[in-house]
């Protein structure tokens, strides 16, 4: 019999083989956004900032490879390493719902543009399609934390 944390861990990790391209989009973008972190704190004089966010960025990449070279179980994968997970899914499904909110204000006052309009609706549709993917990961990594937060009786 599985424990509710087994579950939890076994249902998340069976989104990494078929959800792999999007924990990558999501992981990609939180390296990327953390090494930006990086480099400004190293212009404004704040090196232990600046190091931790390098260290975040190289977290990213490492799980970023992890995930698209399927070199561990996914179920270790999931089991040591949701929170990060979690974290940038979180923040790529922000970036993304911010994305299709401004395609849909373009599409809105230029309705008749033809030049921009089908960029803006595959850009509107684009953002709503991976919003939704990275939502349903989210449920799955919730409730994995969830699952870890819920003392065992």
């Amino acid at each position: 019999m599985n424990t509710p944390i087994e579950s939890a861990v076994d249902s998340a990790a069976g989104t990494l083989l078929t959800h792999s391209a999007t924990y990558c989009l999501a992981l990609g973008y939180d390296r990327e956004e953390f090494r930006l972190m990086a480099r400004k704190a190293e212009d404004n004089g704040l090196p232990h900032m600046a190091e931790e966010y390098h260290q975040q960025a190289d977290l990213a990449a490492g799980l970023h490879h992890a995930v698209s070279w399927r070199f561990c179980e996914d179920t270790e994968l999931i089991r040591t390493h949701w929170e990060h997970l979690l974290a940038a899914v979180v923040r790529r499904e922000a970036y993304e719902l911010v994305e299709a909110d401004r395609a849909k204000k373009h599409l809105a006052d230029s309705p008749d543009d033809a030049a921009w309009g089908d960029i803006w609706q595959w850009e509107h549709k684009r953002a709503d399609r991976n919003a939704t993917n990275l939502a349903y990961l989210k449920t799955k990594l919730t409730a994995v934390r969830d699952a870890f937060r819920t003392p065992s009786a």
